[in-house]
């Protein structure tokens, strides 16, 4: 009997063990369907979505910009009718819109009065293949836009910034980039003006001022060759003066994409063109007229010989409008090295002679990588002693110029003359004419002169007197 009653106490022991077994995992699944259930409502947070694409590589857009038809071919989109340069990567926002668009809410499923969402006439109407996307008005509070598809009454509301890119225009995909000119490596950099001498330095490892003073310093620099001949350009002066707003020069908004009359820009007869080119990249830029009554002080641009007329800022183009030859050079007449220098001659009241001449071991000796010239020294044919020359070449090479004057008059016979001839074969000569009782103007090439102390260029002629005696 004993037995009996053990074996039904052990049976109801298992089954309950199994009953609390049960609820258990009957708990643990409940929990697992209410994970589930959150999982789907996460999901959902997103909206319905109402368009499902694989990919577009075509679509129409009109809105009140215009109508737009476009078409990708490998990565880049092209707009039918045009060849301009566009901004794929802005395209490709507006074409996302049909492979994937989720609405917040539906409004009205069976909508009577599309007007009240201004769906009767969209505001913007895209179309790819058999979808078509109709834009209505936007929510008070600029979130949502109402939105109907094909030709259907169902009316949703979808976020503002997934429908904004079909309210585009020319100005929003126009390719506006422009190529981030480096002011360390500039290596050319020309202004050309409608209405004063031409400005044009660049890099020439060739040119003896440049190789002069790449063999001096290390460093390679610019030479001006217009308006004024072989003039010595540092680039990281420029960096202070015309190249002080290069990170401002930037597109700033489209004005006409295919532009029939340049005139009313300015841009028929240009204020001027700039080029600039760093070691990889470079940029040129037409400038026309300042925008009337722009409150930014905008100016009309064209950009790398792009068909466009676009707008840049004033004031990162002032600079460049207004520059003048003392913004880049070095304010020096003719400023050499004397082992490249083969002769002088200066004439005036009394002409000199500068004879370099190697003789026995006064020749050229190379000491850590720089030529030094060890040659003898003669004015005149007549020795001169080395530390004295010294000094009196430096106030030669030191001659400055306190200005530069545009179409001054240098006709007459020049009151004084200096030639250098170089060791290359070239010569650069410096003609100095009567401009007041203070100064001489210089004249070196095209219609820009130098003003010229008379007072430095006496000290000059009085120390070569000197050294001759």
């Amino acid at each position: 009997m004993k037995k009996k009653i053990y074996s039904l106490t052990g049976a109801a022991v298992i089954l309950a063990a199994l009953i609390v077994l049960y609820f258990v995992m009957a708990s643990v699944n409940s929990e697992n369907d209410i994970e589930d259930t959150n999982q789907d409502i996460a999901i959902s947070d997103l909206g319905t979505q109402i368009i499902k694409a694989d990919s577009v590589k075509s679509f129409s857009i009109t809105n009140e910009n215009g109508s737009f038809v476009f078409n990708k071919k490998g990565d880049n989109w092209r707009v039918e009718g045009y060849d301009n340069s566009f901004n794929s990567s802005v395209i490709d926002s507006m074409a996302s819109v049909f492979t994937s668009l989720y609405a917040e809410q539906t409004i009205e499923e069976n909508a009577q009065d599309m007007s009240k969402y201004n769906l009767d006439k969209p505001a913007a109407q895209a179309k790819s293949g058999d979808i078509t996307i109709n834009a209505g008005m936007i929510t008070a509070d600029g979130k949502y836009y109402y939105v109907s598809l094909n030709d259907e009454k169902t009316v949703y509301m979808v976020n503002s910034a997934r429908i904004a890119a079909l309210t585009y225009g020319f100005n929003d995909i126009i390719d506006k980039s422009v190529a981030k000119i480096d002011s360390d490596t500039i290596q050319e950099l020309s202004i050309t003006y409608r209405d004063k001498s031409d400005i044009l330095v660049k890099y020439d490892k060739d040119n003896p001022i440049a190789r002069e003073y790449a063999e001096k310093n290390g460093l390679a620099t610019l030479v001006m060759e217009k308006p004024v001949e072989n003039m010595l350009v540092y680039p990281y002066n420029l960096q202070g003066s015309v190249l002080q707003n290069l990170s401002s020069v930037n597109i700033k908004d489209l004005i006409e994409i295919k532009p029939a009359d340049l005139s009313k820009y300015g841009l028929s007869e240009p204020v001027c063109t700039i080029y600039i080119a760093d070691s990889e990249n470079s940029i040129k830029i037409t400038a026309g007229d300042v925008v009337k009554d722009s409150q930014e002080t905008l100016i009309y641009v064209m950009v790398n010989d792009r068909p466009e007329v676009f707008t840049m800022e004033y004031r990162a183009l002032k600079p460049f409008l207004n520059a003048s030859i003392a913004d880049f050079v070095e304010k020096f007449v003719s400023l050499y090295q004397r082992s490249n220098v083969n002769k002088i001659t200066i004439e005036g009241d009394t002409d000199y002679t500068i004879d370099f001449r190697a003789e026995g071991e006064n020749d050229f000796r190379d000491i850590d990588g720089v030529k030094k010239d060890y040659r003898n020294t003669y004015i005149n044919n007549t020795l001169v002693d080395k530390e004295r020359f010294t000094d009196f070449y430096e106030l030669l090479v030191g001659i400055g110029f306190d200005n530069i004057v545009d179409n001054a008059d240098v006709s007459g016979e020049p009151g004084v003359t200096i030639t250098f001839e170089l060791s290359d074969g070239s010569s650069d000569t410096a003609m100095y004419y009567d401009y007041d009782e203070s100064f001489y103007i210089v004249s070196k090439g095209d219609n820009t002169s130098m003003l010229v102390s008379k007072q430095t260029v006496r000290r000059v002629l009085n120390e070569a007197q000197n050294l001759c005696k």
